[in-house]
């Protein structure tokens, strides 16, 4: 009888080993930042075992590291620019890069929107944080505006780039006196988004705080960036008195910087759909009418252009794919796509898809193991001097001409992910897979393509726009039913579709049958190359250029001291039932 009680023991013992062990895959992910190893571009694309669902629950909860603990000033409730990364370590090197601008603020809105929806992976984000905790934050950010507007009224209720790392916002040297236009559109959108997930919550103070904002904002937006000489939108506005309330309403405190006016038609749109649809025309002396002149002095800068592949297309003879032009042909320049319904209009979701086949397809031709953005350039190991390189992306469909194509960076592949989640989670995950590119706080910025050096940074612009890009489809919902509500969605729709109709619509689209391409190469892992970052290293992360498979990768919980004290619990429960 002793003999079979030990026996059921002993196979308890191995079932309750067996489990741990099938599921140490799963811990793994859950406790080493290397939780790309778990997968494999297979599992994404064909969606194994719900693939797609764990990593972006692993994706949110390493990036939420960044996002909801190191990168924002957690006194003020404003997001800093980013942080340099030890070299070695991965965790956070002495270089705070205490400064931000409307743009990185209209991401940290974004993600703090998602979780008020309830989203499971923007809760992620924030690890279940409380409904409260979230308040919090958007409370002392709101607070954080209000005091800096009160100190610095000529900005008219808009953001310069300024300095986030006291007790306020305070001004940032070459700042003091002029404001952007380009990143203001993209936190407008984002405070209006925001304003209607706080109504779901019936959180009516914040409501009230953040729509008093959005009504300062709407008043000064004609002085602050209108030149009604030329009918367009400044770049940047320089303010001639920034301390007397009263002048934030007269266009004559306001002056545009250069010569440069908003004529892109890519993110910095954002602004002029805004000004288009909700500034006070008449309030000024304008006409409606005024607000036309904005699409006829943007218009030069839509240009079809065609993509010569060497695929043979299998409706024309011509092996080329209709886009719209870049300026760079830079992922960062989709980002007005976060906030507005483009994708209703069909002309403009076709050349959005054809554009992201794009991007793919001359990485795969060209053995490029990731995607292009204007991103931070690498620097040699152990070093931490970086450039912002803007002129990253693909010659052939661009205006400017590229000078950076040696470095590649995850979130290059937020717009892709946004047209096709499986093939654009891919891309992702072949960057990501690469030699310390992944740290303490999520993505790494970007890798060189021979996998030598990395960028040793982390910022909101090249971590939280994949996460953003991911739950996108929910912000445009609201802003659609915005647009509904305010009787804007049929003027946005017509201007859509009469302005890319003007440029796309006389002759078909070109090679919309081309396929989605995967990665055709890995970024390289030589045996004396560079290693992944200590605390971010997985026992069984090797040099092969081969993908460790889950059941590999799922050994590695040894690697980890909690893991090990379970493993030896249960050999020293085995040893004792044996006795």
């Amino acid at each position: 009888m002793h003999f079979h009680i030990d026996t059921a023991l002993i196979k308890m013992f191995l079932f309750i080993a067996f489990v741990f062990l099938q599921n140490a895959g799963f811990l793994a992910g859950q406790t080493t930042c290397r939780f790309a190893d778990l997968f494999t571009i297979d599992d994404l694309v064909s969606n194994r075992q719900d693939a797609i669902h764990r990593f972006k629950m692993h994706m949110c909860l390493w990036e939420g590291k960044f996002g909801y603990d190191v990168g924002y000033n957690h006194e003020i409730g404003i997001t800093y620019d980013g942080h340099k990364i030890d070299y070695t370590t991965g965790d956070l090197h002495e270089n705070l890069q205490y400064w931000t601008a409307a743009s990185k603020e209209a991401l940290h809105i974004n993600v703090l929107s998602l979780y008020l929806m309830d989203n499971v992976y923007a809760r992620q984000f924030f690890r279940n944080a409380s409904q409260d905790d979230i308040v919090d934050i958007l409370e002392r950010k709101i607070a954080s505006y209000n005091e800096f507007h009160r100190r610095y009224p000529g900005f008219g209720g808009f953001l310069p780039w300024f300095a986030a790392n006291g007790s306020a916002m305070n001004l940032l040297n070459g700042w003091e006196t002029k404001v952007p236009g380009l990143d203001n559109g993209q936190l407008i959108w984002s405070i209006k988004i925001l304003i209607e997930t706080l109504k779901s919550k019936k959180l009516t103070s914040l409501v009230d705080k953040y729509q008093q904002r959005i009504e300062l904002m709407t008043q000064t937006s004609i002085p602050v960036f209108y030149e009604a000489e030329r009918g367009g939108i400044r770049c940047e506005s320089g303010i001639l008195d920034m301390f007397n309330e009263s002048q934030i309403t007269d266009p004559r405190n306001y002056v545009t910087m250069g010569r440069c006016l908003l004529d892109d038609p890519y993110e910095g749109e954002l602004m002029a759909y805004f000004m288009d649809l909700y500034a006070p025309w008449t309030l000024y002396g304008y006409t409606m009418e005024e607000r036309n002149r904005i699409w006829t002095y943007k218009r030069d800068r839509l240009v079809r252009d065609e993509y010569n592949t060497s695929t043979q297309s299998t409706t024309v003879t011509q092996k080329q794919v209709t886009v719209q032009r870049g300026f760079w042909f830079s992922s960062h320049e989709q980002w007005k796509y976060f906030y507005l319904p483009y994708r209703d209009i069909d002309l403009q979701n076709r050349l959005f898809t054809n554009g992201e086949k794009v991007r793919v397809y001359h990485s795969a031709q060209n053995r490029i193991p990731g995607l292009y953005a204007s991103v931070a350039s690498d620097a040699k190991p152990g070093t931490y001097q970086v450039d912002y390189w803007s002129a990253c992306g693909i010659q052939q469909i661009a205006f400017q001409s590229i000078e950076h194509e040696s470095v590649v960076t995850p979130y290059a592949s937020f717009p892709v992910i946004m047209a096709n989640e499986s093939i654009g989670l891919a891309w992702y995950l072949n960057m990501i897979q690469g030699p310390a590119m992944q740290n303490m706080y999520g993505s790494t910025e970007a890798t060189n393509i021979n996998g030598e050096a990395i960028s040793p940074v982390i910022t909101w612009d090249s971590k939280i726009t994949t996460v953003v890009a991911m739950l996108s489809s929910h912000l445009i919902d609201v802003t659609r039913a915005i647009l509904q509500r305010d009787r804007t969605y049929d003027r946005f729709y017509n201007i859509t579709e009469y302005e890319w109709s003007k440029v796309f619509g006389s002759k078909p689209l070109l090679g919309e049958d081309l396929p989605w391409s995967l990665p055709s190469t890995k970024i390289p892992r030589p045996i004396d190359g560079l290693p992944d970052f200590t605390q971010c290293r997985n026992t069984l992360t090797t040099t092969s250029s081969i993908p460790i498979s889950t059941v590999s990768a799922s050994l590695s919980v040894l690697n980890k001291s909690c893991h090990v004290v379970v493993i030896i619990f249960l050999l020293s429960f085995l040893i004792f039932l044996l006795k």
